[in-house]
């Protein structure tokens, strides 16, 4: 697969040219290997890993070792499996504590804290992002904007775009420091999907916010745009499906069929196979939309069975939500109240969590500013 022309790609390029010392250009190659994996460029991560493996199998360094297991982190969190990402990431943050190399301790951490905020773990979001705000020296611009963006990423979640603003705004002059085009790609990305969930719970809880929903479209043609330009491709699926949830929230609803039918095995392929249930309903509302009521129906009982108490909130209450609206305009009475008064429940409890991660968060960083 041809590699993208990118600027960071040339200066870790320059820097491993550069490099004279074994640890040294074993440490820029791992790095390099690195961005290579957050594009989406996985064989070609895991070669250089191997490999770095063997040369070091002997003599491990611990800085090699620690930036093995960072990219190794990356590999699994952007082939969906966050969990196992989460694991090497702390073992990279634990032998980085251990052995007192700062800049890899800030750089774990930041990734630990944008890991566990996709796994709705809020406290540990907080305390891993002011670690890495605290411990980040001012031009370490990989820790800073990976942090900055998690801070944006948090309170954009939960419906306060006024906090996230800034925090955004710094993520991009670190990326841009950095000249890291794969961190500038994620925060447009993230802008697009916190966007294209928002239009849809709006429309879900009959609040449709037009305005949202057309700024989420420019966002996600923004998103994917950039990573055409850029070459990334990682999670190509999940921007599309981003522009079905604007479409189904905008009313256009064989449109979004369309990016659903097109793209949603591969999005969950990718990663999102957590959210199928909500997924699955909103299809199923757009299938009805579009004269298919037998799908409409097939998709919706196949959504309520994937329904399970572990899911994240958020997905309950989208899944839930679009399921009542489904079942009522398909006259199953019963079936549209249970799912009526279980969406009731959990947005509350969405509306809860959001609330206590802007307190949460407000008071993490109040306490590293201080």
């Amino acid at each position: 697969m041809k590699l993208p022309a990118s600027p960071m790609l040339a200066r870790l390029d320059a820097a491993l040219a550069s490099a004279v010392r074994p640890v040294d250009v074993a440490c820029a190659r791992a790095e390099r290997s690195g961005f290579l994996a957050r594009q989406g460029f996985f064989d070609e991560a895991r070669s250089e890993l191997a490999a770095l493996r063997s040369e070091f199998a002997l003599r491990p360094a611990v800085p090699v070792t620690v930036w093995i297991c960072v990219v190794e982190a990356w590999v699994e969190h952007y082939n969906g499996r966050v969990s196992a990402g989460r694991d090497k990431m702390l073992r990279a943050h634990a032998l980085s504590a251990a052995s007192g190399l700062r800049d890899l301790q800030a750089l774990s951490a930041a990734w630990l804290a944008h890991i566990c905020f996709t796994q709705d773990d809020m406290d540990a979001m907080a305390r891993y992002l002011a670690i890495a705000l605290q411990m980040a020296a001012p031009d370490h611009h990989a820790a800073q904007a990976r942090a900055s963006l998690v801070a944006a990423s948090a309170y954009h979640w939960a419906n306060r775009l006024d906090l996230a603003q800034p925090w955004y705004a710094r993520a991009r002059e670190h990326a841009m420091a950095e000249t890291d085009d794969a961190t500038l790609g994620v925060i447009t990305f993230t802008m697009a999907g916190h966007r294209s969930n928002h239009a849809l719970h709006a429309s879900i809880l009959g609040e449709p916010d037009t305005d949202e929903a057309r700024r989420a479209q420019a966002w996600v043609d923004a998103s994917c745009n950039f990573d055409q330009w850029v070459g990334t491709v990682s999670q190509n699926a999940y921007m599309q499906i981003f522009r079905a949830l604007v479409l189904s929230a905008q009313k256009e609803y064989a449109k979004a069929l369309a990016q659903y039918t097109a793209h949603l095995d591969e999005a969950w392929r990718q990663g999102l196979a957590h959210m199928r249930a909500a997924h699955l309903a909103d299809r199923a509302w757009c299938r009805f939309h579009t004269g298919d009521a037998a799908g409409a129906l097939a998709d919706a009982v196949e959504a309520a069975a994937l329904i399970e108490p572990g899911m994240y909130v958020e997905d309950l209450a989208v899944a839930c939500g679009r399921l009542a609206q489904v079942f009522e305009a398909l006259r199953d009475d019963d079936a549209a109240q249970r799912h009526r008064e279980l969406a009731r429940d959990h947005w509350e409890q969405q509306h809860a969590m959001q609330r206590s991660v802007i307190e949460t968060l407000s008071r993490a960083l109040e306490r590293q500013a201080a």
